[in-house]
């Protein structure tokens, strides 16, 4: 990644300190290997460190060139105060990206879980190692996060050593999703008891199936009644507004703050509703399923 050299020369000023404090950090460390990210938690934490200082260092220069005018101390304030707050505010999103990069990753392989599980099915039908079973659904790209996931169970076992049970628990402690990690404690249990794998993987993956397609009914709904808001805040809510405003126009009305009826249109047409809009899409988007090529 881009920011690794960056996060190694954090480590080499700001290791010592956080490896003193590393105790303050345990749950991120979590996240980290949730996420699998190529940081170590002490780089991590000294990556943090080095962006929040080298911040507030460059906007409090930048503060001080646009508020120089200010009358004296008013200036130095606003340009300190702007950089701690810019500064805060980079940390804080840094510190939370392990965490939404280990959601994103979830949601992902839980989109994809159903038709991955039911593709090992099939391949567990053929006798092959489960070891081999992982090495096959690594190399198959559409399936995303969950191919990143077989690949580290066979590094784990066909280059560290490990055993195939050791593997499997590693990466059901280390996954972001809960189904994920469910299956691999059920093969695990599967494997252990010398019960059929095929089975139970092709039970798991209907299993799977009926969820999401719950899951899908309950976001068909979720859509009907954001598409009536949509309809009521963009289609009727405008047409209403307008009148309003006109009348308020043709009897010479303001609003209570200072606004006249001309400029209260202009903002609701080129601000309120674009805006708005935006938020929409933003939610329809994130609401979207991931669609499995």
């Amino acid at each position: 990644m881009v920011l690794k050299p960056l996060a190694r020369f954090a480590y080499r000023i700001f290791g010592r300190f956080v490896y003193k404090h590393k105790d303050l950090f345990l749950p991120l460390q979590e996240d980290l290997k949730k996420a699998r990210l190529p940081y170590s938690l002490d780089e991590y934490v000294s990556l943090i460190i080095l962006v929040a200082l080298l911040s507030f260092l460059i906007f409090l220069l930048i503060g001080w060139i646009l508020f120089h005018p200010l009358p004296f101390p008013m200036n130095i304030i606003t340009a300190l105060f702007g950089a701690i707050g810019t500064s805060a505010i980079l940390s804080i999103i840094l510190y939370n990206h392990p965490k939404m990069a280990a959601i994103s990753r979830a949601s992902e392989i839980d989109a994809v879980l159903p038709f991955a599980v039911m593709h090992m099915s099939t391949l567990a039908g053929s006798g092959i190692p489960p070891h081999h079973l992982f090495r096959i659904m690594g190399l198959i790209e559409k399936y995303g996060e969950v191919a990143r996931e077989c690949n580290i169970i066979y590094r784990d076992v066909s280059i560290l050593g490990k055993d195939i049970f050791t593997a499997l628990s590693d990466a059901a402690k280390e996954s972001p999703s809960r189904l994920w990690a469910e299956l691999l404690w059920g093969i695990t249990s599967t494997l252990r008891s010398g019960g059929s794998l095929r089975e139970y993987l092709f039970m798991r993956a209907k299993d799977l199936r009926t969820m999401i397609e719950r899951k899908e009914r309950e976001l068909m709904e979720t859509m009907n009644l954001l598409t009536e808001i949509y309809l009521i805040i963009f289609v009727m809510g405008p047409i209403l507004v307008a009148i309003v405003l006109a009348l308020l126009s043709m009897m010479g009305g303001t609003f209570n703050i200072g606004i006249d009826p001309v400029q209260g249109f202009a903002l609701l047409t080129y601000l309120i509703l674009p805006v708005t809009g935006v938020i929409f899409l933003l939610i329809a988007e994130m609401m979207k399923p991931r669609e499995v090529v």
